[in-house]
C-alpha cells in the first residue's frame, strides 16, 4: 500500500471517483447529491494512490433517540492493494466514528464478499442475529427488483 492517501471525501469528488464507484460493483453510490451528503457526514473517506482514486467509504451517523451508530454503506478498493487499502479505509471510519463518540458501528457487507467478510472478522465484528428486508414504494417500487 505504498504512497496511499487516505483523505476525507468532498463534494467535488463526484466525477472524480464515478469510475471507482462503478469498478467497485454492485449499486452506484456515489451521485452528486450523495457525495455532498457524505461528505458532510465526516464518516466517509477517499484512498488515493499514484494512479488516482483507488478506495472509498462511505458511512453517516445515524442518531435512533438513545445512541448513534455509525453505519457504513460502501467500502472498496480496487487491485493492486485492494486488501490493504480497505483495512486501511476501515481504520480510518472507525477512528472517525470513536472520535465522535459513536461506539456502534453496522456496515452492509455482501455475503459474497469473502475479502471484506474476512477483514472484518479479523477486526472483530460479527454478524447480527436479524435480516433485513427491503420495500420500495411508488413507481421505484413496482420496477424490477434490481440486484442487492
Amino acid at each position: 500500500m505504498r504512497g496511499v492517501r487516505i483523505r476525507p471525501l468532498e463534494p467535488t469528488d463526484h466525477e472524480p471517483l464515478k469510475p471507482l464507484d462503478a469498478a467497485l460493483g454492485g449499486p452506484v453510490r456515489l451521485t452528486r447529491a450523495a457525495a455532498s451528503f457524505y461528505a458532510r457526514s465526516g464518516h466517509a473517506f477517499v484512498a488515493e494512490g499514484e494512479g488516482g482514486p483507488c478506495g472509498l467509504a462511505l458511512a453517516q451517523a445515524v442518531w435512533d433517540g438513545t445512541r448513534g451508530t455509525l453505519r457504513i454503506v460502501r467500502l472498496g478498493a480496487v487491485p493492486p492493494d485492494a486488501a490493504a487499502v480497505r483495512a486501511a479505509l476501515l481504520d480510518a471510519v472507525t477512528k472517525s466514528a470513536y472520535d465522535a463518540a459513536v461506539y456502534d458501528l453496522t456496515i452492509e457487507a455482501p455475503e459474497n464478499d469473502v475479502d471484506l467478510l474476512d477483514l472484518l472478522s479479523r477486526e472483530r465484528w460479527r454478524p447480527d442475529p436479524v435480516r433485513v428486508l427491503r420495500r420500495t414504494l411508488g413507481s421505484r417500487g413496482a420496477a424490477p427488483e434490481e440486484g442487492p
